[in-house]
């Protein structure tokens, strides 16, 4: 299958700044969510947990993807 052509979108260095920031402060929000969820120990909610985590991984992965 081949793959799917690579778009550029001009945003400007604010726009990315903030874009950048914001996925930080979701990251570290929903990092401490689960920690806390972790940390409860009764009635771990495991879908819960792993629904965090790919949250968190999808974040990071698009950050990943932002220009510096």
């Amino acid at each position: 299958m081949p793959s799917s052509p690579v778009t550029h979108v001009n945003i400007s260095e604010p726009e990315i700044r903030m874009l950048r920031q914001r996925l930080e402060v979701e990251i570290t929000w929903l990092s401490r969510q689960m920690e806390e969820l972790q940390g409860a120990e009764l009635d771990l909610d495991v879908s819960l947990l792993q629904t965090y985590r790919e949250m968190i991984y999808s974040r990071r992965a698009l950050l990943g993807r932002i220009p510096r």
